[in-house]
């Protein structure tokens, strides 16, 4: 559709105006006669739209919804299909550097470790330039895998020797601080509650856990770290946990509650017998003798 709109004409220029003066005679104009032109019309699109409601049916509807779905399983498919294999990729890079670098892994694999993995990644790397570049999200997860399965240890290694002092000390300081309670809250009135026997356990768990402790630390001590741990911070953490949960609620035993007799009721008392507000009757006056003396026998 077209719209023509006017185009506005330009201001007419003004024209001259002669003027001749003669001396002593009046000054004459003469003015052009304006001529009457057409407007120009200029031709622009004119934008518009139409709106109508869809005449689909539910089955062509339901299809175009599938048809949708499946489109974005696909891209969802290739969209994750690219992650894994750049994860492969990284992971090929990443691991290739770190297993020849002396502050990173070297020192926690041995020369054959090294030198098989750097031959594994290196074969992985042009499988993936190559006959690998087109696989699937699968593919790529498998392959992954299979060299985690030779990186993993390495790196474990470095995870348990770089964490494995702070792990100890945390158990150490755990041991003292339940040990030196021990020493201390023997014959102290607020503990006074807790049984002898209890005491014993918790004193046979600080000394079993001591042991232990100084027991592995023999044993890590005289281990290369190119070599898997004599107690990993697994067990360090296990083990702090078991002397926290089996002291811990022993130490903070509350105290029972000191018994309160219970007032037994007192009996309901008797009534009170009433005070004899009557005063005792007088015993009955004996009778006056009214008879006759007798006369004095006769001598």
């Amino acid at each position: 559709m077209v719209e023509e709109i006017p185009e506005p004409e330009p201001a007419p220029a003004e024209e001259g105006v002669e003027v001749k003066a003669d001396e002593g005679a009046e000054a004459k104009v003469e003015e052009k006669k304006e001529e009457v032109k057409k407007p120009k019309l200029k031709k622009t699109n004119l934008e518009f739209s139409i709106s109508r409601p869809l005449d689909w049916t539910m089955t062509e509807l339901q299809r175009e919804i599938e048809v949708e779905v499946d489109m974005s399983n696909a891209d969802r498919v290739v969209r994750e299909t690219a992650d894994a294999r750049n994860e492969l990729e990284s992971y090929i890079y990443d691991m290739r550097d770190k297993i020849i670098s002396e502050s990173q892994l070297a020192s926690f694999c041995t020369e054959d470790e090294k030198s098989a993995f750097s031959t594994l990644l290196e074969n992985f790397e042009n499988w993936l330039y190559e006959d690998g570049f087109d696989a699937s999200k699968s593919v790529y997860v498998s392959k992954l895998a299979e060299l985690k399965k030779s990186g993993d240890p390495i790196e474990s290694r470095s995870y348990e020797a770089k964490t494995r002092p702070s792990a100890m000390a945390m158990l150490q300081k755990t041991l003292e601080k339940y040990t030196s309670w021990l020493n201390t809250s023997s014959g102290d009135e607020n503990y006074a509650h807790i049984t002898e026997e209890e005491r014993l356990k918790c004193q046979k768990m600080c000394d079993d856990s001591t042991a232990w402790m100084y027991d592995s630390l023999d044993k890590q001590g005289g281990l290369a770290a190119n070599v898997d741990p004599a107690v990993t911070v697994a067990q360090i953490y296990a083990k702090n946990q078991e002397v926290s949960n089996t002291i811990s609620p022993i130490m903070h035993k509350p105290k029972p509650k000191p018994k309160v007799e219970e007032k037994k009721p007192e009996p309901a008392d008797e009534p009170k017998k009433e005070e004899e507000t009557k005063t005792e009757e007088p015993a009955a006056a004996e009778p006056m003798d009214t008879s006759e003396p007798m006369e004095e026998e006769k001598q």
